[in-house]
């Protein structure tokens, strides 16, 4: 069994040192997620729901999947139930540094002004789009763990994907910005 498969089976047992390391691994990974398609309260706010149920429902967890499938599954849960009363996307205040102290200050403005405009034409995208291609891009999933993850069959994400991607670089085409924005 994995290492996260321990932890969950200790947390099922009320292991309070098991649900720490839990926490530390996957409070970062959850909120980023959460804040792709929400402000940063609820993002928090999303973090500590799911907590919250990985701690009351540990027992629930049967090994279908691997633990990192299930967690973010009850993310996505908790942010389309956001959504669905109407909280709004914050942007991508969690995506990396796009350049290293090295870099030249001319560069380090473009690149700068590059990151604002990726976050604007990220914004446009419906929620789906942005949640699947967060989860392929930012999180390294596969079809079929975004599949279980958003709850819909494999050809349904590919889809998604598919007009995500055409979508964004639509958009970025229309704000000027050439292939060094897009992915593929």
């Amino acid at each position: 069994m994995s290492a996260n498969g321990l932890l969950i089976e200790a947390i099922a047992r009320k292991d309070h040192e098991a649900f720490r390391k839990l926490y530390e691994r996957y409070y970062r990974r959850i909120y980023l997620y959460a804040l792709h398609l929400l402000d940063e309260e609820e993002a928090q706010d999303v973090v500590n729901e799911v907590m919250m149920e990985i701690w009351r429902g540990a027992k629930r967890f049967k090994g279908r999947s691997q633990v990192s499938t299930w967690i973010l599954g009850i993310a996505a849960n908790k942010v389309r139930k956001k959504l669905r009363k109407g909280f709004r996307f914050a942007g991508e205040e969690g995506l990396e540094e796009v350049v290293n102290g090295d870099t030249p200050p001319d560069e380090v403005s473009y690149h700068s002004q590059l990151k604002e405009k990726f976050k604007g034409a990220l914004e446009r995208l419906s929620p789906k789009h942005r949640e699947v291609l967060h989860l392929a891009y930012y999180e390294d999933l596969s079809v079929r763990e975004i599949s279980e993850i958003v709850g819909c069959p494999l050809n349904t994400v590919k889809t998604r994907l598919f007009y995500a991607r055409q979508r964004l670089r639509a958009i970025l085409e229309e704000m000027g910005i050439g292939e060094e924005a897009t992915w593929t």
